[in-house]
């Protein structure tokens, strides 16, 4: 396990909980616009936080905070996942576990072993744009076939979105709103595709501090754009929540 950073205390990361955020590095994306670059490329000479120094840490805050954030990064290819959670369970700590959902597997075990409280899930995008964004691409193309292809990994991505519908678990989806990657008719898609969800979360992209620094250049939308995208949602999910 390889823990790239610790954010202490976090009042927004887990909601409606005081906690603490722990990045594991590495990432089976590699979406451009990713705002954690040094947890996707990791060097040699990375500065790491070693599992006694974390453990040692959350025995100090047992009556301070309340749950554990794990986010990565992508925090479901490390296949000690599990008992790196058990860890922190047994320090009676809530987890939420943020991921990309390309690891149904890992999700699949870490719910039937009920080791989560919270998952937050990433869409990055309609299901037609979803391979070339993963991989990089600033603006994907359109399909070359008629209809549409889905790649495996967004067939990847849409079998960890049932695993948390039916989970039992509380959850969110969420959608960084970059322009080229998600538009209006993506937004649209993504409605029908998650329609009846309990809760859906647009996020401002910021250009700073990006995994492609071609991503610098692209302005994100105004904010009244994100406010008709959330109207656009709204006819197929109750619960939009946009975070500007």
């Amino acid at each position: 396990m390889k823990i790239g950073g610790l954010q202490k205390l976090t009042l927004v990361d887990y909601p409606n909980k005081i906690a603490a955020t722990v990045f594991l590095s590495g990432c089976n994306f590699k979406c451009g616009f990713c705002h954690n670059p040094s947890l996707v490329n990791i060097k040699k000479d990375e500065e790491e936080i070693s599992e006694t120094e974390f453990f040692k840490f959350l025995k100090t805050k047992q009556s301070l905070i309340d749950g554990i954030c794990i986010t990565g990064g992508e925090p479901t290819i490390n296949a000690d996942l599990p008992e790196f959670i058990k860890k922190i369970r047994d320090l009676n700590f809530s987890i939420k576990l943020d991921t990309n959902g390309n690891n149904p597997e890992m999700l699949e075990r870490l719910i039937e072993e009920k080791l989560l409280n919270f998952i937050a899930m990433d869409i990055k995008t309609s299901p037609e744009k979803y391979e070339q964004v993963v991989r990089g691409n600033i603006y994907p193309v359109k399909s070359r076939v008629a209809g549409s292809r889905q790649s495996e990994i967004f067939n990847r991505v849409k079998k960890s979105v049932e695993l948390i519908k039916k989970s039992g678990i509380n959850y969110e989806f969420r959608t960084t709103v970059v322009p080229g990657i998600v538009e209006r008719q993506d937004i649209e898609k993504i409605g029908k595709w998650l329609k009846g969800v309990k809760k859906y979360v647009l996020q401002q992209f910021r250009n700073q501090n990006v995994l492609n620094k071609e991503f610098e250049k692209i302005v994100p939308y105004w904010d009244d754009t994100l406010k008709e995208f959330k109207k656009i949602l709204e006819k197929y999910i109750n619960k939009v929540e946009l975070r500007i």
